[in-house]
């Protein structure tokens, strides 16, 4: 059991934590160095350090809010507790993978930063390719690539439209078997379409770059860089 610390029951606002808000899952956050993790559903905070008894929050108080921060304060015993969510990029640094938000827990006189939410919301969408292996696409060409909610992967890799399955997990971004129409381009298209489904079909991860861009990337370097179509 750990130690639960009282305050005054509020509703959390819906941009706070957008799983709290439909009902879903809760929302989760680690560190590394030393590890730590963090979950808030819809009753309580609870932080487990590496080393140590959790700590628990209940309920979750009002959050303060400063800009697109939210900022969650609370006393443990006589310890300060303040989890702070930024609605801010951070990329984990043992998996490398990207989640939208950066989290810091403040417990007494100790600071832990780490990353939370879903990596797929920053996954899932529309985005038009740019950049296939470091070079712009082919002018004219409109390659594209989709990723569902629900693991099904779609696009087209610049003749031929294609479709298949992905798992975003915390070991990486993979993609399943590909399938793809059938139609002739002109050879430049064609070469460019070879190049976007082996990258595709080899992929280990991505990320999002400062510019708001997708990188996926594969185990060996290679890279397709798209934009939003959003």
């Amino acid at each position: 059991m750990f130690p639960l610390i009282g305050g005054a029951m509020t509703t959390l606002p819906l941009r706070a934590v957008s799983a709290l808000a439909n009902g879903s899952e809760p929302f989760r956050a680690q560190g590394n160095e030393p590890s730590w993790s963090i979950r808030m559903s819809e009753g309580a905070i609870t932080f487990q350090p590496m080393d140590g008894e959790a700590v628990g929050v209940k309920p979750i108080p009002t959050p303060r809010q400063d800009g697109t921060t939210e900022i969650y304060e609370a006393k443990v015993g006589a310890d300060s507790f303040t989890l702070t969510i930024a609605n801010k990029i951070c990329t984990d640094t043992m998996s490398g993978m990207p989640f939208p938000k950066s989290v810091t827990v403040a417990l007494g006189a100790k600071t832990f930063s780490g990353c939370g939410g879903e990596p797929s919301t920053l996954l899932q969408g529309q985005w038009n390719i740019t950049e296939v292996d470091g070079k712009p696409v082919i002018a004219g060409s409109s390659p594209t690539v989709s990723f569902e909610a629900d693991g099904k992967i779609n696009g087209n890799a610049s003749c031929n439209r294609f479709f298949g399955g992905y798992t975003l997990s915390g070991e990486g971004l993979t993609a399943g078997d590909l399938g793809a129409s059938m139609m002739m381009c002109d050879q430049t298209l064609m070469d460019q379409e070879m190049k976007v489904l082996e990258i595709l079909k080899g992929l280990g991860g991505f990320g999002i770059g400062e510019d708001g861009k997708l990188i996926l990337r594969t185990s060996e370097g290679r890279t397709i860089i798209a934009t939003s179509a959003a």
